[in-house]
């Protein structure tokens, strides 16, 4: 089978009187073939993807349920009487059983979010409380690494915006989590700001605004060429086998990804030894009123 692309055209002369018509053939099988192929790859590759993310949807489920149940019953076993040396144990086999939990939820975020099944809310709360909250539940952390962690949120920031709450708690729990993660000595800092728009639509009381997140710290930074791959899946500054921190490297592409839905963008500035600063905005609205 052959491609064959015609182009045909008539001509005149100067008084628009046509003369002949011009036929010319050309040959277009190898392109066709190339498109052919490409579209197959497209395919393919769009398959192994959802194959992917299934697999990792189920798997993650299936395996939630014997970590819950390691979880559950070393809560149990640790309220019962123990020698020291037994209750440290337990402590570990609990400790170990949340750090994989953690990593389940990662793995399913990320499969979800890649396949397109994660909803965005839009509802009104309050980002103060929002922001106190998520203060407070890293304070003993803190403290117990002798750190500070401060927040501050400016007071053009309406009280109640309207956006999905708990996908901004999940950004803000990633992001504080590795700053304190990655910090020895100092802070860590939160700020929130806004830029006002225009209403949604002439004579309503609805503004659209957008939020400013910024999370310092003042921990060993980032060199500079490791910036590029930071956002990408399981991406590591990190990644010889001594390393001390934990985790996945899947916490800063899930805040990309939900960034980008919440309309925002996310990004970081950092200098080895200084401390590192995450960026990140989402667009929302407000009442007025």
């Amino acid at each position: 089978r052959l491609w064959i692309r015609w182009t045909q055209r008539a001509i005149k002369d100067d008084e628009r009187t046509t003369m002949e018509y011009q036929a010319v053939g050309h040959d277009i099988t190898e392109r066709k073939e190339a498109e052919a192929a490409l579209l197959r790859a497209k395919e393919a590759a769009e398959a192994a993807d959802r194959a992917k993310s299934e697999f990792l949807a189920i798997v993650s489920h299936e395996l939630r349920t014997p970590i819950n149940a390691i979880v559950g019953f070393s809560k149990m076993l640790a309220s019962t009487t123990l020698s020291l040396d037994q209750r440290e144990q337990v402590e570990m086999i609990n400790s170990s059983g949340l750090a994989l939990e953690k990593i389940i939820a990662d793995i399913l975020n990320l499969s979800k979010i890649d396949s397109g099944k994660v909803d965005i809310e839009h509802a009104p709360f309050s980002i103060r409380m929002c922001v106190q909250d998520i203060c407070a539940f890293y304070a003993p952390k803190a403290r117990s690494l002798a750190l500070s962690l401060d927040s501050k949120v400016d007071a053009g920031v309406p009280e109640i915006v309207n956006s999905d709450e708990g996908r901004i708690r999940q950004i803000l729990n990633n992001l504080i989590g590795n700053a304190l993660k990655f910090t020895e000595r100092g802070g860590v800092s939160l700020e929130v700001s806004c830029a006002r728009g225009e209403p949604i639509e002439p004579g309503s009381s609805r503004r659209i605004a957008r939020l400013f997140f910024a999370i310092k710290d003042s921990g060993i930074g980032i060199p500079p060429e490791k910036l590029d791959g930071l956002f990408l899946p399981f991406s590591q500054v990190d990644t010889s086998s001594t390393r001390r921190r934990g985790g996945t490297g899947l916490g800063l592409i899930i805040s990309k990804r939900l960034c980008e839905l919440m309309g925002g963008s996310i990004s970081v500035e950092s200098r080895a030894g200084e401390g590192s600063t995450f960026r990140f905005s989402i667009l929302t609205d407000f009442e007025e009123a």
